[in-house]
């Protein structure tokens, strides 16, 4: 009887011994095959991975250029573009040289520059001495007309401003901010540069620097000596 069990259980041994050769045979088939498929030269790869880190640099300058680098003096963020006849307004002087008001119209064909400031604005604070100094250097010529704009402060504070840094341009009062408006002023300080013509020929929207007062002059016809 026991033989009989024996003999029964022999071809479902040999029969799992099949299929784990069967199982082995396609294993050695599949190393076989993935070793002899083709490869990729070193060079190509080199090329690819050269031009994807090439691509990956020019998308980084292109963001550097029109992202992380500074506006161009010449252009405004709004307002009055470069080219363009400059806005004309009729404002009161409250602090400075002179009494009254000033309309830009008035002082047309005269070079103007038009100064937007404030007094809480501490790059526009550092831009008075070299503007009440260039002034005073060239006011004797009658080369240009500056005038300075202020929005933001009590008219009182403009006045005393005026005496106590001895500043020898007009300063004029915006009440109700329409000329900053007008002008696209959004930071100060801003400067625009204005030919005789009454056109928009620069414009500084940052703190003026002897640089880029020379190049807005030059651009108005003004050279100082």
């Amino acid at each position: 009887m026991a033989s009989r069990v024996k003999s029964e259980k022999n071809p479902e041994k040999e029969e799992h011994l099949l299929a784990r050769k069967q199982r082995q045979e396609l294993k050695e088939e599949l190393v076989e095959n993935f070793a002899q498929r083709p490869r990729m030269p070193g060079i190509r790869r080199r090329i690819i991975t050269f031009s994807v880190l090439g691509g990956i640099a020019l998308l980084v300058i292109i963001f550097g250029v029109f992202v992380l680098l500074p506006a161009s003096p010449s252009q405004p963020h709004g307002g009055i573009a470069v080219g363009a006849p400059a806005q004309n307004f009729d404002l009161p002087i409250q602090g400075g040289s002179g009494s009254g008001s000033v309309s830009l119209q008035a002082l047309r064909g005269h070079p103007v520059v038009l100064n937007f400031w404030s007094e809480s604005c501490q790059p526009c604070l550092s831009e008075v001495p070299y503007l009440r100094n260039l002034y005073a250097q060239e006011s004797g010529s009658d080369a240009f007309r500056l005038v300075g704009i202020d929005q933001a402060d009590p008219r009182d504070d403009i006045h005393t401003f005026g005496q106590t840094y001895h500043v020898n341009y007009p300063l004029l009062y915006d009440a109700g901010s329409q000329v900053n408006i007008a002008y696209g002023v959004t930071s100060l300080p801003m400067t625009y540069f204005i030919d005789s013509s009454g056109i928009v020929r620069y414009v500084v929207p940052q703190q003026l620097t002897p640089t880029a007062m020379l190049k807005g002059l030059a651009a108005i016809g003004v050279v100082v000596k």
